[in-house]
């Protein structure tokens, strides 16, 4: 069996309407100067300004969402868990993540050698043969030290090599962990990133009670420094003064500052939002240009019965259209819901969302009965739930991955603007912490210790 990683497959929802009860819901004053305004609370934005705070400096977070996280989103049900529908796992016994984790005493649990099958209309559920496909990464990896030529696309060089449609499929999760299809992700970064990643991550761990709760933990320190449902359109800036417009209830509100540190991800940043006035340096605009957001849908569906687990041990997860449709059981047997989890990436993902959450649910259901067509499991459906982070406004897309000749560019894509406009995300860190929560969490950190070095501040460990 093909074993599960990130590369394959990759708070809670109450925090949404206690969001006006937990944080500052009043006007904030457009005369106060603050020496740091924050945009975004998803990971990078909270532990940026967590180390700010703790560094003595006057700090504002604004957020769109009526929650914390950002593409952390954890659904509270029965599960010992919750439902993940954003980020899913730790990745790896080394994650920066672990110094929270254990700060504030969450529990996980060791994802092990979990995995899953493969399902083909023609063979059904099949096991790859282990041989053929160390042959066949072996060769890839023969190609990557061997390429010379300019940097293209990861496709090209499959195509070079000749696969068949199954034999593409086998080594297409490369760019699918990226969100991504094989003729969109650099070639370059493509043999540079991934064994660095396979060097670095071990094993996977779930969070216990959901991944949600480290981000709620971390704005639970910040108290009214962090505002909710702030949607910000225009950063007018030049150096040691920012002011920073954005939509509160309906109406328009002005926060002041010295520095800013912009953690929306690259989707957001490439629609325009918010407006950059001045404009960006061509260079900074650039390394926006140089990344895109990948495409992924994650559904949830909660049946009657675990009927992929019969006969016992069953089926635990299994993947479809050469891993760009998976379907994973992530509850411990005898524990937790009866409940599979769809993560669809690349193309399959962009079908959903085209579709929309209504008909895109009963493609997804239909991929289900597709490979259990004795299930009934159209029947059987409780409860579901679609996520489209394609279409979700705030985020536009799913983590980043590097367009062809886009090598280099997260470097620049961190680098400060004047000591005014500051960047993180996990966009901006370098293989193998980009796409993950603790690449956005390291990125957070690294841009308040830079703040805190321009106010001859010098940060905690």
């Amino acid at each position: 069996m093909t074993p599960v990683t990130r590369r394959h497959f990759l708070a809670r929802s109450a925090i949404a309407g206690a969001g006006a009860l937990l944080y500052g819901c009043g006007r904030f004053a457009s005369t106060r100067l603050h020496d740091v305004i924050v945009l975004g609370a998803g990971m990078a934005g909270l532990a940026a300004a967590r180390d700010l705070v703790r560094g003595g400096l006057d700090v504002l977070v604004l957020e769109a969402r009526d929650r914390v996280g950002g593409r952390m989103h954890t659904l509270p049900e029965p599960s010992p868990h919750g439902l993940e529908v954003g980020a899913q796992m730790v990745h790896g016994s080394r994650a920066a993540t672990w110094e929270l984790i254990r700060e504030f005493g969450i529990e996980t649990r060791d994802l092990g050698d979990w995995s899953r099958v493969e399902w083909q209309p023609q063979r059904g559920f099949r096991t790859p043969d282990p041989k053929r496909i160390g042959s066949l990464y072996a060769r890839l990896h023969e190609a990557y030290h061997g390429y010379r030529g300019e940097d293209t696309t990861y496709q090209q060089l499959l195509d070079s090599l000749k696969l068949s449609e199954e034999e593409q499929g086998l080594v297409s999760y490369y760019a699918l962990g990226w969100s991504a299809e094989p003729d969109e992700v650099s070639l370059r970064t493509a043999m540079e990133d991934t064994p660095a990643w396979e060097a670095y991550v071990d094993t996977n761990y779930q969070v216990v009670g959901g991944y949600g709760n480290l981000a709620r933990k971390l704005a639970e320190g910040l108290g009214e420094r962090l505002r909710l449902s702030s949607v910000v359109q225009a950063v007018d800036w030049k150096p040691d003064r920012v002011e920073v417009t954005c939509e509160h209830g309906g109406m328009a509100e002005k926060a002041r500052g010295r520095r800013v540190i912009i953690t929306l991800p690259i989707g957001v940043l490439q629609a325009g939002q918010p407006v950059f006035s001045p404009v960006l340096p061509e260079w900074k605009a650039h390394s926006i240009g140089a990344l895109r957001m990948g495409r992924v849908v994650v559904l949830h569906f909660l049946f009657d019965d675990w009927f992929w687990r019969h006969p016992a041990p069953g089926i635990r997860g299994w993947s479809m259209s050469g891993g760009r449709i998976s379907f994973q059981d992530f509850h411990p047997p005898g524990k937790g819901m009866p409940a599979l989890e769809g993560w669809i990436t690349g193309r399959a993902a962009q079908e959903l969302s085209d579709l929309g959450d209504q008909e895109g649910t009963k493609r997804a259901l239909a991929w289900i009965e597709e490979a259990f067509p004795r299930s009934r499991a159209s029947q059987r459906l409780q409860w579901s739930t679609m996520r489209d982070w394609i279409r979700d406004p705030y985020a536009l897309g799913s983590y980043s991955f590097t367009l062809p000749g886009g090598a280099g560019q997260r470097a620049i894509l961190a680098t400060p603007v004047q000591d005014c406009l500051y960047f993180a995300g996990e966009a901006t860190e370098a293989p193998p912490h980009y796409q993950t929560v603790h690449g956005a969490y390291i990125s957070g950190r690294r841009a308040a210790r830079e703040v805190l070095s321009a106010h001859g501040i010098e940060a905690a460990a």
